[in-house]
């Protein structure tokens, strides 16, 4: 008797509880693509910085080293 018995909350379409609307999947693309375009932006905008940084200290090292 238990095998045959079948749960039927699996195969059940439930209300989203906190009532947010399904997001498609041509959505979950785009935020994928505008959210990793943002970070990627974020980490050159760092790195460049950095390496500005860098590339002042070299040559203000550089030029005292002329100036002596």
């Amino acid at each position: 008797m238990l095998g045959l018995v079948r749960n039927s909350a699996s195969t059940h379409q439930t209300e989203n509880p906190r009532g947010f609307s399904e997001v498609g999947e041509n959505k979950q693309l785009l935020i994928a693509i505008v959210g990793g375009s943002y970070f990627l932006s974020f980490q050159f905008h760092h790195f460049s910085f950095s390496l500005s940084c860098l590339s002042v200290g070299v040559s203000a090292k550089y030029t005292a080293h002329l100036k002596t």
